[in-house]
């Protein structure tokens, strides 16, 4: 990972859902945000910016730590989890 620690990247997220962050898969630029949207409800979501912008990941939890959780087994980049992609991930923002 370019730009950003992976551990750290992924430390930021489980902290209140981390700071915004923009980065940058094979050329193709994603952004992930989270927030509370309601009584227990937090909602993290990653999209592919410019296009279509359609979420690729999006997770409803009662937790950040439980979307974290979720997004970290996503197979988002091609097939593969963050950790499998991170050599091709260029954090820009965040």
């Amino acid at each position: 990972m370019k730009g950003n620690d992976l551990n750290q990247f992924i430390d930021d997220l489980y902290s209140m859902g981390g700071p915004e962050k923009e980065f940058l898969y094979k050329g193709k630029r994603y952004f992930l945000e989270s927030s509370n949207i309601g009584d227990n409800v937090i909602e993290m979501v990653v999209f592919q910016c410019f296009g279509e912008e359609k979420y690729v990941f999006r997770c409803r939890g009662k937790t950040f730590a439980e979307c974290v959780e979720q997004f970290v087994k996503a197979g988002i980049f091609d097939g593969k989890t963050i950790y499998e992609a991170e050599q091709d991930i260029e954090v820009l923002y965040g």
